[in-house]
């Protein structure tokens, strides 16, 4: 198999005009020799494997995400990256997930599928109420029925079928348990999206901020159940029993590690993605799949021995899952970096199949990523999707003015196990992953490598010009961007 891929890749080098074309200069080069490493002996599925099946679920401040760190901190070590260390910031609660037993005593006590969000307190003891169901959860839902709401459990039902409504669900779930909380609802149900009884977590609030009041996942199954009993004109009322244990404050820690740069060793392309990933699964897209690709990216660099003009600072961030809190920390702590931070890539949507890069608002960037693609279209890299979003690690760089792109990516599988049981390293189909993985080495490289800047740090009143036009303000404010 792997002389099959590797016979593919040089014919692709060879014969495809478009590489014929890039191969006229020296970063073309380069580019083709990443690709076939990447192809004929990456390394993306082996550090997938160390993350999700080695050492499991990284919730921030557990046992294995510090395991996590200490693995992949030595695996940079391992492939020679210099300035290798890690960077600790303050969470002000830890949080450790206990029982958590739902049932509907209005059917014979039946048990229902549940699971606590993240960050969220317990019940001491058994709480019990009735069902009150508050629609997808917007507030104009919440204040129809408000007034029925004491001494009641709520029941939301969003959805998550898109990027966008993901976004808006993670930024929008602490209002909505702070307004069920206000109204006198004693706990809150937020209905699961996922198939088969499969149960969703994430935290309810920012910052490790603790949920207004106990949240849970339900199963879809269940839900649809509690549904039609409502339909039929009955009231179902369930009792919750949830045990979780929230902690004192603690540090947590960035994984970095670099290739100096030959020539502008101070200017700095970051490469980034989040090595944390919630409880319930092993993580192995959200994000195992993205820390994988940023160390093959430095280890097929590094066995190559290509080296861009500048410095290229790989960064496996902590905490992403609960706000952002590495990577806000990264900037806080290296703000007077950020005028020599030439880009900041980022990659968390799985493993799927790369379709091109989101520019994060930025249209001055159109022609270069055009170009950074040139090489890459051969695996489809030819979209520009300017939205711009404060969803992942790029949004401390995005609030700087960093160019800042995040790959766009085939998320079709993503949604259907994100923050699930179900996120296990099987779901990464390798072809479509090397993919990933080579146009992440291969973006990476070519901006540090050019002999121009990649486009230009935006000024703090283009950045409120652009926060203000994609509505991000209240997002970066949420997660203590701003």
């Amino acid at each position: 198999m792997r002389k099959i891929v590797v016979i593919f890749v040089l014919l692709s080098v060879v014969f495809l005009p478009s590489t014929k074309a890039i191969q006229k200069t020296p970063e073309s080069s380069a580019s083709g020799r990443l690709i076939g490493e990447i192809f004929a002996n990456g390394q993306q599925m082996h550090y997938l494997s160390i993350l999700s099946d080695g050492i499991g679920s990284r919730l921030t401040g557990s046992a294995n995400a510090h395991q996590a760190v200490e693995a992949m901190e030595a695996e940079m070590k391992k492939i020679g990256l210099v300035n290798v260390h890690r960077e600790g910031f303050k969470v002000p609660v830890s949080w450790e997930r206990g029982p958590a037993i739902g049932t509907l005593v209005s059917s014979g006590d039946r048990r229902l599928s549940i699971a606590s969000y993240t960050w969220t307190p317990g019940t001491s003891g058994n709480v019990e109420g009735d069902v009150v169901l508050i629609g997808s959860g917007h507030p104009e839902d919440i204040q129809k029925v408000a007034s029925q709401l004491k001494g009641k459990i709520a029941l939301a039902i969003p959805s998550g079928a898109t990027l966008d409504e993901v976004i808006y669900n993670f930024y929008r779930a602490p209002g909505i348990a702070k307004e069920v909380k206000d109204a006198g609802a004693i706990a809150l149900m937020i209905a699961s999206d996922k198939q088969h009884s499969m149960l969703y977590t994430a935290p309810v609030d920012f910052n490790a901020r603790v949920a207004a009041l106990p949240s849970i996942s339900l199963g879809a199954e269940d839900v649809g159940l509690i549904t039609r009993l409502m339909s039929e004109g009955k009231s179902p009322r369930v009792r919750l029993n949830i045990s979780n244990k929230l902690g004192p404050a603690f540090e947590a820690e960035n994984v970095v590690g670099e290739i100096k740069g030959s020539e502008h060793p101070d200017e700095i392309v970051v490469v980034g993605a989040h090595l944390d990933s919630n409880d319930l699964g092993p993580g192995a897209l959200d994000n195992g799949a993205g820390s994988s690709a940023v160390m093959e990216s430095a280890r097929a660099m590094k066995v190559l021995g290509i080296v861009p003009k500048r410095t290229i600072r790989f960064v496996l961030f902590m905490g992403e899952e609960e706000g952002m809190l590495g990577s806000n920390a990264y900037v806080r702590e290296h703000r007077a970096e950020m005028e020599k931070t030439i880009a900041a890539l980022v990659m968390d949507i799985g493993a799927g199949r790369p379709t091109g890069w989101y520019s994060m608002g930025r249209t001055d960037l159109d022609d270069q990523i055009r170009k950074l693609m040139g090489p890459l279209q051969i695996f489809g890299m030819s979209g520009i999707e300017h939205s711009a979003f404060a969803a992942t690690d790029n949004a401390a760089f995005m609030a700087e003015g960093v160019p800042n792109l995040i790959m766009n990516q085939d998320d079709s599988l993503y949604f259907t196990v994100h923050h699930t049981i179900a996120d296990t390293p099987d779901k990464a189909e390798p072809r479509d992953f090397a993919t990933c993985t080579a146009v992440l080495a291969v973006t990476a490289y070519t901006i540090a490598d050019l002999p121009e800047r990649f486009g230009r740090r935006l000024s703090s009143e283009e950045v409120k010009k652009m926060a203000a036009e994609f509505k991000v303000e209240e997002q970066w404010r949420a997660t203590g961007i701003w």
